[in-house]
């Protein structure tokens, strides 16, 4: 695990490899362990490692035997053994036990197309001394971010967005229409970022580099299964079974290993199956002095019947906001999940005991986990019903005092593909519309996506888990791995291994879903293991109490009074409006934390990376 950065120049006289220290300086975190680069006439390369496999000899850059395959690699390759018997079959000699090292001699045995070869998180830059080519990927679920900056003459890429600012070419300049979107989302899809020129490589691309051209592409899909014929106890047994062996497969490491427990039911199961599998291992958690917000005792029930050793991170308002404009930082963009910055303070914390933690990130994008899927199944039937008792329907759900049947009301009507672009909505268009001055919002980013990945061979929700897969994990990916790496600790995602990700996509939705159950599948599995009463609790998903603590003037509530001094500077944002609801959340009148936090964080944003 590590941190990469790097330049391919496609004019060779003009270039300046210097500053290569200043994009390594700027990820330092991602691995303070060692370091390394390489120097050609295009290319530069810089690498900062966090050693986790061979940690004698696994220093990068790597090369192939004859050194004119170069490489730098962010992640870890799961199946590296059995590709290294492999390859060694055909001829290949090694120089290290690095996991990384497979992947220069997979290219000099196979070329670009060992890409669909690799089980694992990955982002790389490869380097083709011979044919003066540079190649750039990422895994196919999007893992490990992979960030880049592309004009006529340079190619400059990083981890982190921070690594390509830190390189001339670069200004830092705020993203074109990105306000309404992150407001109503709280993240931005494909390949935006906040910041204008730097994009993101996308789940499973490459792109090639020469001096003649840029070819951006994607590589081969995970395959699928034949499960037509398998009855729910088959389906169940062949979950059970990847899943273990995808735990146990990612528990190589040749450093301390734990694991991160929230409570719930994924990151419990994979916990257990851990324990089962490895020796006095490290749990951590991270807790509440709100009753609401705390799933301590789930935590620590997992732990005591699994022989977990127990660790636990109290979090309070003051710690958080101290720790916020860092987070921020850390994260290169405004958040998406306030619990981003309770994943930094458990990270750093759990840096003390291990370098390695696995997760249970993904089985709700997988296994249909949130309960708002049910309001796009919902708004589904609803189109197909007689109109007369739609608008009957209607009415009654409009006089329900509940803030999930406003929310099911406002989806009503809306269109299959609307119903699925607006599921993941934190704020209505309306919302957003009046603060801004009845500003029009289009959405022809998740338009494009939802389009590109469509099937009319499927039904609408698992159209829906398809296109989570490819937008709301995206920025629970990137939370996990840059607060992790943040605290210069390695974070695993058993749960989004090749194999369960290929048997996960094979089920149909009316297979993961029954009788109202959210991943009723999934928990069918996690009821073989662990207590019913932490499968089948209510999903508190992690959060933050957000509403209460604005309230709080010492503690977040603080950043309420910065709004107000610097509301002159917010352009989209209509001022008057904006006090209103700051003084109606001050004085309890409504909660508007479902606004005023984005708005917090995109101001903090700007001001950590110094935008006007």
């Amino acid at each position: 695990m590590c941190g990469i950065v790097g330049k391919y120049y496609r004019n060779s006289k003009e270039n300046n490899q210097n500053n290569i220290f200043d994009m390594m300086k700027a990820i330092h975190h991602r691995g303070p362990d060692s370091s390394g680069y390489f120097k050609d006439n295009n290319v530069v390369f810089g690498f900062q490692r966090l050693s986790i496999i061979d940690t004698v000899t696994g220093n990068q850059p790597l090369y192939n035997e004859t050194n004119d395959v170069v490489i730098i690699a962010n992640g870890e390759i799961y199946n590296y053994k059995e590709l290294t018997l492999d390859l060694e079959g055909k001829g290949h000699k090694f120089s290290t036990r690095s996991d990384c090292e497979v992947i220069a001699h997979l290219y000099e045995e196979y070329g670009i197309d060992f890409l669909s070869k690799l089980n694992g998180m990955f982002a790389f830059a490869l380097y083709d001394k011979k044919k003066n080519v540079m190649f750039l990927a990422r895994d196919r679920v999007g893992i490990k971010p992979l960030y880049f900056y592309l004009d006529n003459n340079v190619i400059v890429f990083a981890s982190e967005i921070k690594g390509v600012l830190a390189a001339d070419e670069v200004a830092v300049t705020e993203g074109e229409d990105v306000v309404c979107e992150y407001l109503c989302f709280r993240y931005l899809v494909n390949s935006k970022t906040f910041f204008k020129s730097i994009r993101s490589l996308e789940p499973g691309e490459y792109v090639e580099v020469s001096q003649d051209y840029c070819r951006f592409d994607k590589y081969k899909s995970i395959s699928s299964y034949d499960i037509n014929l398998w009855t729910d106890t088959d389906i169940v047994d062949e979950i059970d079974s990847t899943l273990t062996k995808a735990v146990q497969r990612q528990m190589m490491t040749d450093v301390p290993l734990g694991t991160q427990l929230s409570g719930g039911v994924d990151s419990s199961l994979v916990s257990h199956i851990a324990a089962k599998h490895g020796t006095e291992l490290n749990a951590f958690t991270v807790s509440f002095n709100e009753a609401s917000y705390d799933e301590s005792e789930y935590a620590k029930l997992i732990a005591s019947t699994s022989g977990l050793n127990y660790h636990q991170l109290v979090v309070n308002n003051r710690e958080f906001t101290e720790n916020l404009p860092k987070v921020i930082w850390y994260h290169d963009e405004p958040l998406c999940h306030a619990n981003s910055v309770n994943m930094y303070l458990l990270c750093k914390y759990a840096s003390n005991y291990v370098k390695v933690l696995l997760t249970g990130e993904g089985a709700d994008e997988l296994f249909a986990g949130y309960p708002r899927y049910m309001m796009c199944s919902i708004g589904e039937n609803y189109n197909k019903i007689n109109p007369r008792i739609a608008e009957i329907f209607k009415s009654i759900i409009k006089s329900v005092p509940d803030r999930r049947a406003k929310k099911l009301y406002d989806n009503l009507g809306f269109s299959d593909r609307e119903l699925i672009i607006y599921n993941s909505m934190f704020l209505t268009q309306c919302k957003v519309s009046w603060l801004l001055d009845d500003y029009t919002i289009k959405f022809k980013d998740r338009e494009a996506l939802l389009n590109s990945v469509w099937r009319d061979d499927v039904s609408l929700l698992d159209n829906l888990l398809t296109y989570e897969q490819m937008s709301y994990l995206q920025p629970i990916l990137i939370r996990q791995d840059k607060m992790s790496m943040a605290a210069s600790v390695e974070s695993r995602v058993p749960i989004l291994d090749n194999e369960m990700v290929s048997l996960a996509n094979s089920i149909p939705y009316g297979t993961k879903v029954k009788r109202m159950t959210p991943k009723y599948l999934f928990k069918k599995v996690a009821s073989l293991h662990i207590p019913r009463k932490v499968v089948y609790k209510k999903k508190v998903g992690f959060g933050v109490p957000i509403d209460e603590w604005l309230r709080d003037n010492k503690g977040l509530g603080r950043y309420l009074d910065m709004l107000l001094d610097c509301k002159s500077s917010l352009e989209m944002i209509n001022n008057s409006k904006l006090e209103t609801i700051i003084n109606q959340h001050k004085r309890s009148v409504a909660n508007h934390g479902d606004i005023l936090w984005p708005i917090i964080n995109y101001v903090l944003w700007k001001q950590q990376f110094n935008l006007k």
